[in-house]
């Protein structure tokens, strides 16, 4: 996704980490933030979801409406961004470290990074993080039943874990449209903030809700100057494999959460 702007294609890039990591890193680099990452923020969602939504309009997500849903999905997603952005930066600075700096430890570029950037360094790309959380959760929450149901018309009644699967595919893709640019983005202004790092001197910005503003004026202006580049499309740079990353985990979230819930004892929502 962060081939986006400039003359890197996506198998142009494909092969720039292959020459740089062999097929081994396809499978090892920046996996370990990827995987905390991952499985902390769908625990975080998933729990707070229908909490949110009780605290907010006095009732159950299965009576809720699309926007009440989509409402507390945003609400349910404040923490992620904030609590998430340190992995996220760590992540792509792995994924992107072409010289090894790093050996593909997380601790070690955590570690150097505030050394040599503050904490701030950790929240480049901040905004884009929580749009991208925000939008697809609130997109998902919002049409998961909808396309359950959509589901339930193709798929017999006989086979309710194939309804749960494609209806949460369904879903998943559906939030991959929304989520896609904020990653265009985010990950686009992170591989510049790496990108110049490695080549200027070390300068700490102390850490302020200026940063946060900063950020949001950074995230628009670097859509533009993609959209004006190579087109508006460029921003969804990547959906296919968006599509398919955020669906197979929308299709499983749909039917694994009701499974674990019955073997917890949990009877709510």
């Amino acid at each position: 996704m962060s081939s986006a702007e400039g003359n890197l294609g996506t198998v142009q890039l494909l092969r720039n980490f292959h020459a740089a990591h062999g097929m081994k890193g396809f499978v090892s680099q920046g996996v370990l933030p990827e995987m905390l990452r991952a499985t902390y923020m769908r625990v975080s969602k998933f729990f707070l979801f229908p909490i949110a939504h009780r605290a907010m309009w006095d009732k159950d997500p299965s009576k809720g409406t699309p926007f009440t849903k989509a409402m507390a999905a945003a609400v349910c997603t404040m923490p992620e961004g904030a609590s998430i952005a340190p992995i996220e930066t760590a992540k792509i600075g792995l994924q992107l470290d072409a010289t090894n700096a790093y050996k593909n430890n997380m601790g070690l570029f955590i570690r150097q990074t505030i050394a040599t950037r503050g904490y701030s360094g950790l929240f480049v790309g901040y905004f884009g993080i929580a749009y991208r959380q925000t939008s697809w959760t609130m997109a998902y929450f919002a049409t998961l039943d909808d396309f359950k149901k959509l589901s339930s018309n193709v798929v017999p009644d006989s086979m309710p874990k194939v309804q749960q699967l494609s209806g949460g595919f369904m879903a998943g893709m559906f939030g991959a449209c929304f989520n896609t640019p904020g990653d265009v983005i985010r990950s686009t202004i992170q591989k510049r903030a790496l990108d110049s790092w490695s080549k200027d001197a070390a300068k700490k910005v102390p850490f302020s809700l200026g940063l946060m503003a900063g950020g949001v004026k950074e995230f628009f202006s670097v859509a533009g100057e993609i959209a004006a580049q190579k087109g508006v499309t460029a921003l969804w740079t990547g959906f296919p494999f968006k599509a398919a990353h955020l669906g197979g985990s929308g299709a499983l979230l749909a039917m694994l959460i009701p499974v674990f819930k019955g073997i917890m004892g949990v009877d709510q929502e």
